[in-house]
């Protein structure tokens, strides 16, 4: 083997031991791109009075919205809770990054617990759906969402 053969295989074992760790890492930790659970939290004191420790993810909310969104203007989300209509009290939607996380909220009152709408997104980050239960649980649902486009300008 030849000096610049082992330099260019010695350089991509260390590269993707690195890029191994760091994915584990972030695995771990449950986190998304562009994750800021900092101003979530600030977002959620102001909404639920509630902080991210208490939010439960769970299979039963589902939330769709694309990786990449090429403008941050206009990003669809549609959440959907398998529930009965009568447990749910209302659905809320976070994107960590925006200035004011709260994206939208909306009160059911027996109705079908669905909702779909466009957002605007800052910057890349996550979005989370929270399903609050009549009986004071948050389940919650999250999806990274990756802008090329800004949208609050």
């Amino acid at each position: 083997m030849d000096r610049r053969t082992f330099l260019k295989a010695s350089a991509g074992a260390v590269a993707g031991t690195v890029l191994a760790n760091q994915l584990t890492s972030a695995l771990a930790q449950g986190g998304l791109e562009g994750e800021d659970i900092a101003n979530l939290e600030k977002g959620l004191q102001q909404v639920l009075g509630k902080s991210f420790k208490d939010l439960t993810p769970s299979q039963q909310v589902k939330l769709v919205a694309p990786t990449i969104a090429e403008s941050g203007a206009n990003v669809p989300v549609e959440i959907e809770a398998s529930l009965p209509a009568d447990q749910v009290k209302a659905i809320h939607c976070f994107s960590d990054k925006n200035a004011n996380p709260l994206l939208f909220t909306v009160v059911l009152n027996g109705v079908l617990p669905y909702y779909a709408t466009r957002v605007r997104v800052a910057e890349t980050a996550p979005v989370r759906a929270v399903v609050e239960t009549k009986d004071g649980r948050l389940l919650m649902a999250s999806q990274s969402v990756r802008v090329t486009v800004g949208g609050c300008g």
